[in-house]
């Protein structure tokens, strides 16, 4: 029974480990084959077989749920993209005040653009560009257009 053994083993195995040592056709042939050359005055016991088989659909739901996980975990992050820059435009035009956490140097000035840089937005004043995290006051522009 060595066979049950190693298929048990192998169908324990993390999900990330398994679809590189191990799919699902692999799994079926290997059980295929087990059946074939068992013993016959010792064969597989239905309760093994019935175990071997809830470990595979077992590790088919895990892989599914790892595949709909990294989906979801992707469509958030193209969210939160979108919200972001959806913020940084709206600030277009208006007057902002900021502050160097690192230095306590303030900055102001009407936000005329913004760009994406290693994963965050940074705003371009008249005389600097900076983050959009250094950022705490909003407001409209001086002389009250929009």
């Amino acid at each position: 029974m060595a066979a049950v053994n190693a298929i048990s083993a192998l169908s324990q195995q993390p999900a990330s480990e398994t679809n590189q040592v191990l799919g699902k056709e692999d799994f079926l042939k290997l059980l295929i084959s087990q059946l074939r050359h068992q013993d016959p005055l010792e064969p597989v016991k239905n309760t093994e077989f019935i175990a071997q088989m809830a470990q595979l659909t077992s590790l088919e739901q895990l892989q599914g749920l790892n595949k709909n996980l990294s989906y979801l975990a992707y469509l958030q992050e193209l969210s939160w993209e979108k919200e972001v820059l959806l913020f940084a435009a709206n600030m277009l035009g208006k007057e902002v005040e900021a502050k160097n956490p690192e230095t306590g140097e303030l900055f102001g000035g009407q936000v005329r653009g913004y760009y994406l840089k290693a994963g965050e937005i940074w705003l371009m004043l008249p005389e600097k560009e900076i983050p959009i995290s250094w950022v705490y006051r909003v407001g409209l522009p001086q002389g009250g257009g929009s």
